[in-house]
């Protein structure tokens, strides 16, 4: 009888999402880009799996250039602790 952790690994389809090796320069920050992408478009709510997400940084902020295949909207994702908005009087 096989061994199922054998049979299991060749089960599964290969990682699209591989990381560098944990010692490398780069590996906690494509560890955080995975984890803090946005998921879903901002405009339409489909998922980003078949779009674009490339992530750059401005000083402290993190942006990410986002294009949906499903709507084709570009534009960038922003992400932040904290906000503060002004709304006016109705």
């Amino acid at each position: 009888m096989p061994d199922p952790v054998t049979l299991a690994s060749h089960a599964l389809p290969p990682d699209p999402h591989k990381l560098p090796p944990a010692g490398e320069w780069f590996a906690p920050d494509a560890e955080r880009h995975l984890l803090d992408r946005p998921k879903f478009c901002p405009m339409c709510g489909e998922s980003l799996e078949r779009g674009l997400t490339s992530e750059w940084w401005t000083a402290n902020e993190r942006v990410f250039l986002t294009w949906c295949a499903a709507c084709r909207w570009t534009g960038n994702v922003v992400r932040f602790d904290k906000a503060i908005i002004e709304e006016p009087e109705h």
